[in-house]
């Protein structure tokens, strides 16, 4: 940077942030030409690199690419069919809607039904504030009418500017599918219409193809269905007068209107006239259901998931907070998985460990007999994780094998042989256990008031961020499960045992922390129940009848049935007492917190800062502190020589010297400075005064001559102007000399 004024360069400007420039070059011609000889494509391996500074085997980094392959393709297909299949209820209704429409015009004789008015059916489908993701749906709406047989129009706001281009669009689709009904009888008019110069786009010309094609059959199922994808896109008035055009028509050509709808109702009715509306006969649908599909995806790739890939508390708090304070894309949601699973196997060295996995057809992760090659650093990389330390001290407290404890800490061979079987093992059997305790709480949900029911997402939110202990959440539950009576907890139990029967678990030893076999102990609770006399010591026995104390008020707070039904014997109480600690033991157990388990470093991923700053962009920050520390940003030589000739090396004096105000920097980022020192109005004179003396001073120090103030004045102006492009300040009416200022820190 210098201190002169000189004019304006094709890069010098802070309102630009992207510069593109086309290479020009010409292709030189070789005299020799090598045989043999060619040149590598730039990106080799789909973007995968050697880690490990560049000292990894190619062997390995082949091995990564070829598992993010073979894992997101199923994942992705996976989501896909979860999505259409929880859509698929409101699209199924609307097929419905448009197959039992017009069926009473239909069953009246051609000429004996003359009304003064005629109503088009017409399905106002709420897709949801997620328009990224409206395309996707309503061409699923679409192929699904087109096999029912139904003759579909798929319109959009940006190519339907007016009523001529509205009827083009929809005509073109309608009569380019009436053709292939026509086709087959060989009386399809298709080349008339293409040698003729121009077309009268109206709707006679579709009552005349639709009598040809299917108006002389005597019974006609298919529909006329025209799909308004954004229908708060269109102009009010081109979509007025296509419902008076339509509704002309429909009594002769049988046509259904679908408004996709991304706010609410009302739209409909700042958009149409009372007379047009009075049109339509309007019945409401809910095609996204984006909770739904955001629940069910979570199910399938964080819950019931075939691959160990799993989200740390962070992360998954990322994900889940971009669905749903932004919005509710499921695409997006999709993206931003993607990317950390991309970033997982291009990133993570220890990604290859998820080769010594598989999954059997009945959806069971189990570990692999063979062993993987593991270099060198990957396995002291191994062993450096904390899990892998305590997992070896824990073993070494219960056996006293000092050996198995060197050779794991010394020997590769024997790591990869031996101990990393072993830490898989328990790291599967951890994540089929989480599983199960996630299905038992939704199952205790069931029986719970409403008002204590939390959504899938939330449950696996608390179960990877919060303990049991400290989730209230958990506690809230195990408090009505300690109210409940006889029958409830019987009822319970027999729900329980029937879920743990089912659970894909092959080791219970290794499923919780404890070692806890659940089917057992849910086995004992229910014989408890069935015969509570178990519990009495056998010094306590005696011949006569249950013994029941007096009922205090403790005893009446904390089962509130004892205020109707005070029947129940002491022994019945502590059986439910009991029961009611088991099933907090095995709660407790199932959901106990992942850092327990052994690779969880590895397997759990945890970048939720890159995620944030990914797909959560912030300009404004960004802006700011490219303007605030324009040494890091520029690369400026003179600002860090500034910098660097301080006195003092502490943070302090680091952060005094960035606050410093230098002629060298970009005139931007000068007025920028001077701004945040002035108050709510900034006098444009005094702005000018500050702006000048920084310029001035510097250049008379340095080179003894300063530039001409018409320079100064130029290039003041130009920064002020980016400055209110920037969003930072703005004009005011009341004083004319002075600017708003509109941020105020970072």
């Amino acid at each position: 940077m210098v201190d002169a004024y000189k004019p304006m360069d094709a890069f010098d400007s802070m309102t630009e942030s992207t510069f593109i420039l086309k290479p020009s070059f010409t292709p030189k011609q070789s005299t020799t030409k090598k045989a043999g000889v060619s040149h590598p494509p730039a990106f080799n391996n789909e973007g995968f690199v050697p880690l490990f500074q560049g000292k990894e085997a190619e062997e390995s980094m082949e091995l990564r690419r070829k598992l993010f392959s073979e894992m997101w393709g199923p994942l992705e297909q996976l989501l896909v069919d979860t999505e259409e299949q929880v859509n698929q209820v409101g699209v199924s209704e609307v097929c419905n809607y448009v197959n039992c429409s017009y069926t009473r015009i239909e069953s009246v004789e051609k000429g004996q039904l003359d009304q003064p008015f005629a109503e088009m059916a017409t399905a106002v489908a709420f897709a949801g504030v997620n328009t990224g993701d409206h395309s996707k749906l309503f061409e699923s709406l679409q192929a699904q009418l087109t096999a029912g047989g139904h003759h579909v129009a798929l319109l959009e706001s940006q190519y339907c500017t007016s009523l001529a281009s509205m009827l083009k669009c929809m005509l073109d689709q309608i009569l380019g599918s009436l053709d292939e009904v026509q086709r087959p009888t060989g009386n399809s008019r298709s080349g008339v219409l293409a040698g003729a110069k121009t077309i009268a786009y109206d709707m006679g010309l579709l009552k005349l193809r639709w009598d040809e094609a299917v108006g002389s059959a005597s019974t006609c199922s298919s529909r006329v269905v025209v799909i308004l994808q954004d229908f708060e896109g269109f102009a009010p008035m081109v979509v007025d007068d296509f419902v008076r055009i339509a509704t002309s028509y429909c009594y002769s050509v049988p046509i259904v209107v679908v408004l996709g709808l991304a706010t609410s109702y009302e739209s409909i009715h700042q958009s149409l006239t009372k007379a047009s509306i009075s049109m339509l006969n309007v019945e409401k649908f809910n095609l996204q259901r984006s909770k739904e599909c955001i629940d069910a995806a979570i199910r399938s790739v964080f819950i019931r998931a075939t691959d160990m890939l799993a989200f740390g508390a962070e992360a998954y708090k990322s994900l889940l907070d971009q669905f749903l304070l932004y919005n509710f894309s499921i695409t997006g949601f999709v993206k931003k998985l993607k990317f950390a699973a991309m970033d997982f196997f291009y990133a993570q060295p220890l990604s290859v460990l998820v080769s010594m996995l598989q999954c059997s057809a009945g959806g069971v992760l189990s570990v692999r007999d063979y062993p993987i090659c593991l270099s060198p650093e990957q396995a002291e990389l191994i062993r450096m994780q904390k899990s892998v330390q305590r997992f070896l001290e824990q073993q070494l407290e219960e056996t006293g094998d000092r050996d198995h404890f060197r050779l794991a800490l010394s020997n590769d061979e024997y790591l990869q042989k031996t101990v990393l079987p072993q830490l898989l093992r328990r790291l599967v059997s951890f994540r089929a256990g989480y599983c199960l305790g996630i299905d038992f709480v939704v199952t205790l949900q069931d029986m719970v008031p409403e008002s204590l029911r939390k959504p899938i997402r939330t449950l696996h939110y608390y179960g990877v961020g919060q303990k049991f202990d400290d989730c209230m959440h958990w506690k809230a539950l195990s408090a009505v499960v300690r109210r409940m009576k006889v029958p409830d907890m019987e009822q319970l139990l027999a729900k329980l045992s029937a879920v743990a029967d089912i659970a894909a678990i092959v080791d219970w030893d290794f499923a919780t922390k404890d070692g806890l076999d659940i089917p057992q102990l849910l086995q004992q609770s229910r014989a408890l129940l069935s015969n509570p006399g178990v519990l009495i010591k056998p010094g306590n026995a005696d011949s006569g009848e249950p013994s029941k104390r007096i009922r205090t008020r403790t005893d009446m707070e904390n089962r509130p049935f004892l205020l109707f039904d005070n029947s129940s014997s002491d022994q019945m109480l502590s059986a439910l007492d009991q029961c009611c600690a088991n099933i907090e033991t095995i709660l407790r157990a199932c959901l106990s917190p992942y850092q327990s388990a052994p690779l969880y470093e590895v397997f759990y991923y945890k970048h939720s800062l890159l995620l944030d700053t990914t797909f959560s962009a912030q300009p404004r920050a960004a802006v700011q502190a490219a303007l605030g520390k324009t040494s890091y940003y520029i690369d400026c030589d003179c600002c860090k020589a500034t910098t660097c000739d301080s006195d003092d090396s502490d943070a302090t004096s680091e952060d005094a010297a960035d606050q410093r105000v230098m002629s060298s920097m970009h005139d931007t980022s000068i007025a920028y400075r001077l701004h945040q020192e002035c108050g709510r109005m900034i006098n444009l004179y005094d702005w000018h005064s500050a702006f000048s003396s920084v310029v001035e001073g510097e250049s008379v120090k340095a080179r003894g001559s300063s530039p001409c103030q018409r320079a100064i004045q130029a290039r003041f102006m130009r920064a002020v102007e980016e400055m209110r492009l920037l969003g930072f300040i703005k004009s005011t009416q009341r004083k004319t000399d002075h600017v708003i200022r509109l941020t105020w820190g970072m």
